[in-house]
């Protein structure tokens, strides 16, 4: 247990410098934490990421080092952590000395032995996010002042900002990218159909606007692709323990993979929307499908030439700690000019497609909070082409503790 190291005046002007920073969320709230921590002079801060219907408690933002008890990514049973009060509770929760408090009995103590622990949930639109807690083993010498239980309260509410603000502007690109898109894309086929209907009124042939269906047909399916983006772009405020298995399995079998085969190569249970999820994949096997398999194989008797495996494994930080999977193909693989352009709203290479489905996926990864991205090199599945195949990496993802028994 370290003293305070300058009074709450000062403690206060370094946070609202903190927060005034041009930085990424994640810094504005180690900063924070490790602020708090030397004014409140304990041993750690955290920010937590809580949902109780699961027992869920995960680390976002942590003082501790990866080594540390109490890292960046660490994911709890939520009845194991004093967290849990705090989020059930209408104000922090401050404990000096818990076995002095009478909290030796509590689960939280018995598996952590944490004697000192300072709680304030954040609260976003949606519901409960989290907490900001502040801990140590050792207890304090004096019980947590009014001023101090303030200033946590103050960091929480700070934090609380940085989150809404990030999700509003995520919201705001998002729609600005797809009314960029739409008003591009609708632009030539409607030239289509104003051009063969101006025609068939000079010419009074009305056997003309047949050649209006193509492009009407290509809006529906443009205007189809927009909204279900801007559906699965909204940030997913409830989230559940899904296995990521069985959502593959389910995905695949919805569409039509002909020759095709698929590999699961995961047992995780993860955090998501399952209709989502199930989305993301259904675009990215089809996606494989659709570009995977080249158009003239060289050796036409050749079956294994037009057809893929597609495999869905699991991905880990540089820590060995699990972080995310991959879909990955042993197809033709993505042309290096391609690679920096097939996340963009409205890309494709195929004359039917509308360019949607690989932004759908992007969509509902940043719906997620998760991250993604092409990998250098595609799998090394035998048989692959010289292409090296094509992986993309869901990283970022929450994955489910497993209950003690």
């Amino acid at each position: 247990m370290t003293e305070p190291t300058f009074d709450s005046d000062t403690a206060r002007v370094q946070l609202y410098e903190i927060m005034r920073a041009d930085c990424s969320f994640e810094q504005k709230a180690e900063q924070a934490l490790d602020l708090g921590t030397q004014y409140l002079g304990v041993e750690n801060g955290h920010v937590t990421k809580i949902d109780e219907q699961s027992d869920y408690w995960k680390s976002i933002a942590s003082t501790d080092p990866v080594g540390g008890e109490f890292p960046p990514g660490l994911v709890l049973d939520l009845e194991t952590t004093y967290c849990r009060r705090t989020v059930r509770a209408d104000e922090p929760i401050a404990l000096a000395h818990a076995s002095e408090q009478e909290w030796e009995d509590d689960a939280a103590y018995d598996a952590h032995g944490l004697e000192c622990y300072h709680g304030t949930t954040i609260t976003l639109e949606d519901g409960v996010y989290g907490t900001v807690c502040f801990v140590s083993h050792d207890p304090r010498p004096e019980p947590f002042s009014s001023t101090e239980t303030m200033f946590a309260e103050l960091i929480a509410r700070l934090l609380e900002h940085e989150l809404e603000r990030e999700r509003t502007a995520a919201q705001i690109e998002h729609l600005d990218n797809f009314a960029t898109v739409v008003s591009h894309d609708l632009r030539s086929p409607l030239t289509v159909v104003d051009g063969w209907v101006e025609l068939a009124e000079e010419s009074g042939d009305l056997e003309l606007l047949q050649h209006v269906h193509p492009a009407v047909d290509r809006m529906e399916r443009l205007l189809e692709d927009v909204l279900a983006a801007a559906r699965n772009g909204k940030i997913v405020a409830e989230m559940r323990p899904i296995s990521l298995a069985e959502v593959a399995w389910a995905a695949w079998e919805s569409l039509e993979t002909g020759p095709h085969d698929l590999v699961v190569d995961t047992d995780a249970t993860v955090r998501a929307s399952d209709e989502r999820l199930q989305a993301l994949l259904e675009n990215l096997f089809r996606n494989a499908i659709t570009h995977g398999v080249p158009d003239e194989p060289t050796d036409s008797d050749d079956a294994d030439a037009q057809s893929l495996t597609i495999t869905v494994s699991d991905l880990v930080d540089d820590h060995g700690r699990p972080d995310g999977f991959a879909v990955s193909d042993n197809g033709v693989g993505i042309p290096e000019d391609h690679r920096d352009s097939i996340f963009e709203t409205g890309y494709t290479t195929s004359s039917e497609g509308t360019g949607f489905g690989l932004a759908i996926v992007e969509a509902i990864v940043d719906a997620h909070r998760w991250s993604i991205s092409l990998a250098e090199h595609g799998g090394d599945d035998e048989g692959a082409d010289d292409g090296g195949g094509t992986t993309f990496e869901i990283r970022d993802v929450d994955f489910q503790s497993p209950k003690r028994s």
